[in-house]
């Protein structure tokens, strides 16, 4: 009988590693997103980069403002709503531009990216996710 339950928990323990395997495809995260990157025109790209410099640095200062003000002891709803709509601003002028050199598609899976790269460890509020104002479970965080 033990020997039958250790053989059915080695079994299932496989399905599920085989399956979560299975699940983030071929290479797991690391090539996520970067499959067509041999299609890309490295013009288009440098031109895409030196034309949104600014606007990709503001918006990583704007998140960094975003997590500071869900982190704050009193949270100012109008602020964060404010932060919220200057990210999606900054997001669209990117994508705006990243359409006028036919680089939307790459730059939208880029973007969803952010959260999801292996090796990253635990970032800024993973240990409080849960508490009311911490970062993982605030709606609108991963904007």
């Amino acid at each position: 009988m033990n020997k039958k339950l250790i053989a059915g928990m080695a079994v299932l323990m496989g399905l599920v590693l085989s399956g979560s395997v299975y699940a983030m495809g071929p290479g797991g995260w690391h090539g996520m997103g970067f499959t067509e990157v041999a299609n890309l025109n490295i013009d288009s790209v440098k031109n895409f980069l030196r034309e949104t410099s600014s606007a990709r640095n503001e918006l990583i200062l704007k998140r960094i403002e975003l997590a500071k003000a869900y982190a704050a002891k009193d949270l100012n709803y109008d602020k964060i709503a404010s932060i919220q709509k200057e990210i999606i601003d900054l997001k669209t002028k990117i994508l705006d531009t990243a359409r006028k050199y036919g680089l939307d598609k790459e730059i939208t899976a880029w973007f969803s990216m952010r959260h999801g790269m292996a090796g990253r460890g635990m970032g800024p509020g993973m240990m409080r996710g849960m508490r009311p104002g911490g970062m993982m479970g605030c709606p609108g965080y991963n904007q």
